[in-house]
């Protein structure tokens, strides 16, 4: 297969051109800036997502079978490079979110309601509210997250499942790994790393429960759809077999670190750490079901878990 990666620059876009190559794909990446490093397989092509004549050239000149879009942000440019491309190839792979389920605008306080306490399906509930990332005030225009204010993956899904070309959406968890901005498991990793003889965890934020997903591991699951019949037209989530606490995630850190100090749990509101997931409503879960992609394309993690926090750590002391 002939694949385009539309972000291959990113955290996960170069995850998925590494796992897409490496399944024996002709992988070709576009992005705005050059390429840092070359990776063997990938041919980078320099140029902006939204230039959908030059996207379409790019389709044309090197026969593109698959696009993989990992920076479909908002509707207003998402539409536009659908409709464009629709026709043009033969699967478009649209990568979502896990954030358009209901529980996220629960857990957000974003309105209420009854969470789902089990693992969300793809068919669960979605969001009912829009935009889950806009502030009562709007961002500046020049300021690089000015997006979010009118980013949403739903109204993307649905422009997506009206393609005449295959299309296939893949739901993702939160992903960790080396070079993830967000720095997942920082809260945990740097105080142990640091040497600390306690880590002070809010009760509230112990005991959430919430999927995630190595990078290479996430990366190889949306590979798997490239190409894949079963995924014509299919939605999946991403994500690990086993939701977790964070108390658990804590002691699974602590362990590959080495680190023998005590985890310390508080109630304390004043507490830096519990006042910065005050805005979150923690007694609701955020557990994703992965049954459907290991069922239907048969997903399993390459990378294991412990395997894939010691090389997590190791980033995180490097930075």
């Amino acid at each position: 297969m002939n694949v385009l990666i539309l972000g291959v620059n990113g955290f996960l876009g170069r995850a998925i051109a590494r796992s897409a190559a490496n399944k024996g794909n002709e992988v070709f990446g576009l992005s705005r800036s050059q390429d840092p490093s070359p990776d063997s397989g990938i041919t980078y092509v320099e140029g902006n997502r939204g230039d959908l004549e030059y996207v379409l050239e790019i389709i044309r000149n090197h026969k593109i079978d698959v696009l993989v879009d990992v920076i479909a942000m908002t509707l207003q440019d998402s539409r536009a490079l659908i409709n464009a491309v629709d026709g043009q190839i033969g699967q478009y792979i649209l990568i979502s979110s896990s954030d358009v389920y209901r529980n996220y605008e629960l857990f957000q306080k974003k309105s209420l309601g009854i969470p789902n306490q089990e693992a969300v399906q793809e068919d669960s509930e979605l969001r009912q509210t829009r935009y889950p990332y806009r502030d009562i005030a709007a961002r500046a225009i020049d300021s690089p997250d000015s997006y979010l204010d009118h980013y949403d993956k739903i109204p993307i899904e649905n422009a997506a499942m009206e393609m005449s070309s295959q299309w296939t959406i893949l739901r993702l968890p939160m992903v960790y790994g080396a070079g993830d901005k967000q720095r997942r498991f920082r809260w945990a990793i740097k105080p142990m790393i640091d040497g600390n003889k306690n880590l002070v965890i809010p009760t509230r934020w112990a005991n959430w429960y919430s999927t995630y997903g190595y990078i290479d591991n996430v990366a190889d699951g949306i590979s798997l759809a490239i190409g894949n019949a079963n995924a014509e037209n299919r939605v999946f989530n991403i994500g690990e077999n086993q939701s977790i606490s964070q108390f658990e995630w804590a002691k699974r850190i602590a362990e590959v670190i080495g680190w023998r100090g005590d985890l310390v749990l508080t109630d304390e509101s004043d507490d830096p750490f519990a006042q910065r997931v005050a805005h979150l409503d923690l007694s609701v879960p955020f557990r994703i079901s992965s049954s459907r992609i290991r069922e239907e394309l048969g997903y399993k993690e390459a990378v294991r878990q412990v395997d894939a926090l010691a090389r997590t750590v190791t980033s995180e002391g490097m930075s």
